[in-house]
């Protein structure tokens, strides 16, 4: 999340009641410094009292929706952002991604094209600096994910509209002439064309995006590795494509950055009972290949399962479609015995990626 900006100082008018002890940059300061240590209730306390001292304090709003948003306070946080809007309709993209984020269909492409629209504008202005980490080329990444983000939504909730299939077309086309390296497009238009059924043509953005990014390292601020989610997103359309061994690959490095997520567990179990159904019958050792990946399929399905619980998830048609990937399991390879739990609740995986899949 990014600073506030300091507002303009109010001078006091002569006679007037003394200024308080403290002002609202003051406490603009403060919230930044409770963000530092992720204390978002406390910033949410020192924006508010600086909106008290002055309710159409740009900076304020600003402040508060965005630390709302972190507390997952929508509405309160709309109803600021709508505020920011009124006062200053013509500049500041940020109010509108939020907007866009927090509305629904049509309501939410308005929005989104709104600050998508100032973000072509300020990018206009701007040098053409390549260099990597300039401000030029994150602004660029920042235009392109909103455009995906409209794609997504005429794929999904505006679905129905007569124009849904030429704006995503539109959209795309748009964010590839301007960030024409960022996967999260590809990925974007792999989910197009797999809508259309031009599966070849999926297969081919999916390996295109993931040629962006594919052995970088994960952990490299401003590296060109997506999301933990976008990963996770991509290893579904993955498997919906049958591009298996990618989707292995991209498994293997969610894990190993983090093995502890209910939804990564999963998918590597469907994964793996996928990889059981596709095992050739040609093969003197079908069987053993069969046994192992669904071994591992149960391994990875048992241990979502103890996660969703853990993690008190609400995703209920992921555990449904666990559970009945466990029964069917266990009708193939019979009734687990019983193991003693690995000391901390973890599940180990081997390093080896042969080995995982």
């Amino acid at each position: 999340m990014g600073k506030f900006q300091r507002s303009k100082v109010t001078t006091r008018q002569p006679g007037s009641a003394p200024a308080p002890t403290y002002t609202v940059n003051d406490l603009l300061a403060q919230a930044n410094q409770a963000l530092d240590t992720f204390e978002f209730e406390l910033a949410h306390q020192f924006a508010m009292r600086a909106l008290q001292m002055e309710p159409q304090n740009l900076a304020a709003l600003e402040a508060a929706g965005s630390i709302e948003v972190e507390l997952e306070l929508f509405n309160e946080a709309k109803e600021h952002f709508l505020q920011c809007v009124k006062i200053q309709p013509n500049s500041g993209y940020s109010k509108f991604m939020y907007l866009g984020q927090m509305s629904e269909q049509l309501e939410a492409i308005s929005y989104f094209q709104q600050g998508v629209n100032l973000m072509i504008a300020e990018r206009a202005a701007m040098p053409q600096d390549l260099t990597k980490g300039s401000e030029y080329l994150m602004l660029s990444s920042k235009i392109s994910s909103a455009l995906c983000s409209m794609t997504d939504i005429y794929l999904t909730d505006c679905c129905f509209e007569p124009n849904a299939e030429s704006q995503c077309e539109t959209y795309l086309a748009q964010a590839i002439q301007i960030e024409p390296v960022t996967p999260e497009v590809y990925q974007t238009m792999a989910s197009v064309r797999l809508s259309q059924q031009r599966v070849d043509e999926a297969k081919a953005a999916l390996a295109q995006g993931l040629a962006l990014w594919l052995g970088s390292d994960p952990t490299e601020e401003d590296g060109p590795t997506p999301d933990y989610e976008t990963r996770l997103a991509l290893v579904k359309l993955l498997l919906e494509t049958a591009m298996y061994d990618e989707a292995f690959t991209v498994l293997n490095g969610l894990i190993e950055e983090n093995d502890q997520v209910p939804d990564t567990l999963y998918l590597f179990g469907w994964a793996n009972y996928i990889a059981a159904e596709e095992v050739d019958e040609s093969s003197p050792t079908a069987d053993e290949e069969r046994q192992e990946q669904l071994e591992n399929a149960r391994e990875a399905l048992n241990a979502c399962v103890k996660l969703w619980h853990a993690t008190e998830s609400t995703d209920q048609p992921l555990l449904q479609h666990t559970q009945e990937l466990l029964e069917t399991i266990t009708q193939v390879l019979g009734p687990e015995i019983e193991q003693e739990e690995i000391e901390g609740g973890e599940i180990e995986y081997e390093d080896d990626d042969e080995e995982m899949n």
